[in-house]
């Protein structure tokens, strides 16, 4: 991923979701995150139009209350069910897709969203997000996070 789209991508991530969920981060290189022994969570989209391809967002397990909280305005312990954490990543998730199609083709960008697929990281994904140069860094309230796109040309 070229230098400046790896800029606007982690820009438009960033702005999002402190916005959506109150949460604060920066991009950090891959190799200084500490994230090796973290466990992961991913949330998947695929997305058609102006722009095709996929963008991934992983964040740790243990975050994921945190950021189902902020998004519906609850407090992380009473974020229960697993079903609700995975929700609200893929739905910030969405939210962003969004946002970064029109930082990158413009506000009049014509596109179509599908669904947000979560899964757990097992350790050959979290190899690949740590080699591929579609995957980026973020430190998010002091928590590692990927966020990979792939764009088809």
């Amino acid at each position: 991923m070229q230098s400046s789209t790896q800029e606007q991508l982690s820009g438009t991530f960033l702005e999002v979701v402190e916005q959506l969920t109150f949460m604060f981060g920066e991009p950090i290189p891959k190799e200084e995150l500490g994230a090796e022994g973290t466990e992961f969570v991913t949330a998947a989209m695929t997305f058609k139009g102006d722009l095709v391809g996929e963008l991934t967002v992983s964040v740790p397990v243990e975050i994921t209350a945190e950021i189902a909280a902020n998004i519906l305005g609850l407090e992380p312990e009473e974020v229960e069910p697993e079903d609700m954490r995975r929700d609200a990543l893929a739905e910030m998730l969405n939210v962003v897709c969004g946002h970064v199609i029109m930082a990158m083709v413009g506000t009049d960008a014509n596109f179509k969203l599908d669904s947000p697929v979560t899964s757990p990281v097992d350790e050959d994904q979290f190899n690949k997000m740590m080699l591929s140069d579609d995957f980026i860094g973020l430190m998010l309230d002091d928590n590692p996070v990927f966020l990979g796109l792939t764009l088809e040309s």
